[in-house]
């Protein structure tokens, strides 16, 4: 586990008022690390994201390669970071590329066809399910949870509501 990373997030809006407002503050976060290849190629992109944060906040978008290979060089071995991923299927190729989180928390995913709504924001598939059981079986803890005011749903519950 990297000590430096407090908080793994999965939220398609990546860097918004929830995020900056509630979770940053939650872990005290000194840096935000949006992973994503695509944004990571956007530079314009990226940096609407990096002027989101507030004064202060050092955010970097990196792909998800250079993303394993700093946290490989224990450059997130200190501080207090917050990575956030886009989507599920990113974070399962950070895991299954060898960086092991304590736990992965999923905050907000929109609706579609094949998608069921397990928290309200928050809506996955059978995708997803396989995608988050890969990244709980590989030690980490999976939850939902839209704010720290609410109260998290485990993954088990959430399969539930997929499998119906």
């Amino acid at each position: 586990m990297i000590d430096g990373i407090k908080l793994v997030r999965v939220d398609f809006r990546l860097i918004h008022g929830q995020v900056i407002t509630k979770w940053s503050n939650t872990i005290s976060a000194k840096e935000i690390i949006v992973v994503n290849d695509q944004l990571s190629k956007d530079e314009y992109m990226a940096e609407i994201y990096i002027m989101a944060a507030p004064p202060g906040m050092k955010v970097n978008v990196l792909s998800i390669n250079d993303f394993v290979t700093q946290a490989k060089n224990n450059t997130y071995a200190s501080g207090n970071v917050l990575v956030l991923f886009k989507n599920i299927k990113d974070a399962r190729d950070t895991v299954d590329l060898g960086i092991p989180f304590k736990q992965v928390q999923v905050g907000g995913l929109g609706s579609g066809n094949g998608r069921t709504s397990v928290v309200k924001g928050i809506s996955i598939d059978a995708a997803d399910v396989e995608n988050l059981t890969a990244i709980q079986n590989s030690g980490a803890e999976v939850s939902f949870q839209v704010t720290p005011e609410e109260q998290k749903l485990s993954l088990e519950k959430a399969s539930k509501k997929v499998r119906g």
